[in-house]
């Protein structure tokens, strides 16, 4: 625990910020999931047009990174839904534009699997599969 807080205080204030930020969105991400999932909205579906300007891709890099780390270390059992419902509040929140997938594919005993991951121009940032393997039934803007 030392290690990891020693860690923590050696990062910049931006990702220090986001490590925070992204725990507070996570156990309130887990929550809402559980309580209210009706509420939940990824974005508009299947909207074509996004904007494309210049992306910090240092700052996409950290909201990747600060979400990876706090999946692994939170207690909560967060899945990829989560994940991709943080990263759009993030990325949302410093004007970037995403995608987010939702796909399906058979798994190995015959049974549906779900997954949903995000993208910023083509480059996932969660939810890490090989998107060829997935029947996409929804793209979030």
């Amino acid at each position: 625990m030392l290690r990891v807080i020693s860690l923590f205080l050696k990062l910049s204030f931006r990702n220090q910020s986001l490590i925070l930020g992204t725990i507070i969105l996570s156990v309130y991400c887990y929550f809402l999931f559980k309580i209210k999932p009706t509420w939940i909205r990824f974005g508009r579906i299947h909207q074509v047009k996004l904007e494309t300007g210049k992306i910090d891709w240092r700052l996409v890099k950290d909201i990747r990174e600060s979400i990876r780390l706090v999946s692994k270390r939170l207690p909560l059992h967060l899945v990829c839904r989560h994940e991709a419902y943080i990263a759009k509040i993030w990325l949302n929140y410093y004007k970037i534009p995403y995608k987010i997938y939702i796909g399906f594919k058979y798994g190995d005993d015959k049974s549906i699997l779900g997954h949903a991951w995000t993208e910023v121009q083509g480059r996932q940032i969660t939810g890490f599969c090989d998107p060829q393997d997935y029947v996409i039934q929804a793209i979030y803007t």
